[in-house]
């Protein structure tokens, strides 16, 4: 019975052993297994699941027939997997291959396709097809494409002289050229105290522009550039869009203080989940002799959340460089023509002085009123007659801007006498005299040299007068006698008279405040001299009145500042976000 029962102990000890052993292999497997895959820490887990969320929103925006969504959402995909170092992970690939789908479906680039099909077999070589997008023609791109792709790296690219205009805004968005592999990241240039960082004593590439890969919604997002000496680049052009932008919109960028080339992202379009962008180098020709980033690859920048009761701050310019979405061609050649034209107009500036003297004259109404001098003469009834019979406006003045000026005008109305024969003692008034305070504002019309000018003026003195011709209020008559002095008789042998005048030109005042306003034309034939054309309306009281005078005048000028040149402002000095400073 021992003997039994040792030998069916001995099979199951041997099994045990077995089993043990296999235990054992398997656990050194996994151990293994383990140790081959990267171990990731939290942040790497964050960012896999950022990646994963873009990848599913993705497909999502592919079903929909939303390529463009689709390509924005995977181009951020793959900037967070480059800050956070997931070179080699297998969603940088799979990124990669719905990248490449987005353009083949989307787009119809073969090429494109290829190239972001390669890329995703560089990073994993076994790399497959996502099922829900394989089609027999996808699959043959797929299976066509060579690992690592045939793009160049566009962040330190040169490519050949073009004379590539700036994008149309109606055309549609070309392909991107990926590039064939992860580049290591380049050092950042840390700010100074001052906020803007220095340049870096080498440049790593002929195009150097530190990676800005998050900005704030709603506010500015600067981006700096720097050129070694030996590119010749006569100007660097920033292109960006907002994310599902149609196009690009495009700004030239400006020297900084520490010698960067700054531009900025408007806040308008700081907006959505994703901008892009790059930038060109051009030569005096115009040609493309580097860029950073290209149109069909552009650098993504993710757009973070504005902060709960935040208000958007735009930032200023380092170099007043802001993107303000226009043509910087058009722009060179609009300020080109602007500072050709500028030459030729000669309208005064700002603190300049003038003097001018003109004359007219001016039809009005006055009320009921008796004559200022013959006070025996009946009461003349409201009516319209002319004021005076000339006016003569001395005038001097000063620009307080380049469109508003100051000046005191003098009125000098001038009455000229008719009759004789009067007895009493005297004269009537030949005139008035006021003054008038004026506040002038120009509006450039035609070249700049043409203005439409408004007043609006103030004063007193006589007012204005109305004229009246000779009267004889106590019927007199006299003789009419004929060229040899001898009387004229009529029919019946009589002498003939006549009313006899016994007084001169008389008067009517209205005044003596007067205040109004008016409208005139007046054009600058050199820095020195103009002239000018005027019609107002003036009212007058206490003694009531009311005149419409027109007048022309001749002026001279003297004094004031050059007309405003391109970089007379000071750079303002700009205060840098956390976000920028990493």
């Amino acid at each position: 019975m021992g003997n039994t029962t040792t030998g069916w102990l001995a099979p199951a000890s041997r099994t045990v052993r077995r089993a043990s052993l296999a235990l054992r292999l398997g656990l050194i497997g996994a151990v293994l297994a383990m140790s081959a895959t990267p171990v990731l820490g939290q942040d790497d887990e964050k960012a896999v699941k950022k990646i994963v969320d873009f990848n599913k929103k993705a497909l999502a925006a592919i079903d929909a027939r939303e390529f463009e969504a689709a390509r924005d959402g995977l181009l951020q995909a793959v900037t967070v997997a480059k800050q956070a170092n997931l070179l080699t992970h297998k969603m940088l690939a799979r990124t990669y291959v719905h990248l490449g789908a987005v353009f083949f479906m989307g787009f119809n680039d073969r090429k494109s396709a290829a190239s972001y099909f390669g890329l995703a077999k560089g990073v994993r070589a076994d790399i497959n097809l996502t099922p829900s997008l394989a089609t027999p023609d996808l699959t043959a791109v797929f299976d066509s494409a060579t690992p690592g792709g045939a793009a160049t790296d566009s962040s330190t690219a040169t490519p050949k002289p073009s004379r590539r205009p700036p994008p149309s805004p109606n055309a549609p968005t070309a392909a991107p050229s990926p590039q064939p592999a992860i580049a290591p990241p380049v050092p950042q240039p840390q700010p100074a105290p001052g906020g803007e960082p220095d340049l870096p004593i080498v440049l790593p590439a002929d195009l150097f522009c530190p990676t800005v890969e998050e900005a704030s919604e709603g506010q500015e997002s600067v981006i700096r550039c720097a050129t070694k000496p030996s590119l010749k680049a006569e100007r660097v052009l920033l292109y960006y869009r907002a994310s599902g932008a149609p196009s690009y919109s495009v700004a030239a960028m400006q020297s900084s203080t520490k010698g960067w080339l700054v531009a900025s992202i408007p806040a308008e379009s700081v907006t959505g989940e994703s901008l892009q962008y790059y930038c060109e180098a051009h030569d005096s020709a115009d040609n493309v002799v580097a860029t950073n980033g290209q149109e069909e690859l552009p650098n993504p920048i993710i757009v973070k959340p504005a902060a709960a009761g935040a208000t958007p701050v735009a930032q200023q310019g380092t170099a007043g460089g802001k993107g303000d979405g226009e043509d910087p061609l058009r722009r060179i050649k609009d300020e080109q023509d602007a500072e050709v034209l500028e030459s030729h107009i000669h309208r005064r500036r700002q603190y300049a002085f003038w003097i001018g003297g003109g004359a007219g004259s001016g039809f009005g109404f006055h009320k009921a009123s008796l004559l200022e001098w013959r006070k025996d003469a009946p009461v003349q009834p409201a009516t319209w007659r002319w004021v005076g019979t000339v006016t003569a406006y001395p005038e001097i003045g000063f620009m307080v801007t380049d469109h508003i000026g100051v000046a005191v005008q003098g009125r000098l109305e001038y009455i000229r006498p008719e009759g004789s024969g009067d007895p009493n003692q005297g004269a009537p008034a030949k005139g008035a005299v006021a003054v008038l305070g004026r506040g002038l504002y120009y509006l450039d019309i035609g070249s700049g040299n043409a203005q439409i000018q408004i007043s609006v003026e103030g004063g007193g003195g006589d007012g204005y007068r109305f004229a009246y011709a000779p009267t004889n209020p106590t019927h007199q008559t006299e003789v009419v006698m004929d060229s040899q002095g001898h009387p004229v008789l009529d029919s019946n042998g009589e002498p003939v008279t006549k009313l006899k005048p016994t007084v001169l030109t008389d008067t009517t005042r209205s005044g003596p405040l007067l205040y109004g306003g008016g409208v005139g034309f007046i054009y600058h034939f050199t820095h020195w001299v103009a002239a000018n054309i005027e019609l107002r309306c003036l009212m007058a009281g206490p003694h009531f009145g009311f005149m419409t005078e027109g007048y022309g005048s001749l002026q001279f000028s003297f004094g004031g500042r050059r007309p405003a040149q391109a970089g007379d402002a000071p750079p303002t000095e700009r205060v840098i976000d956390d976000e920028e400073e990493e």
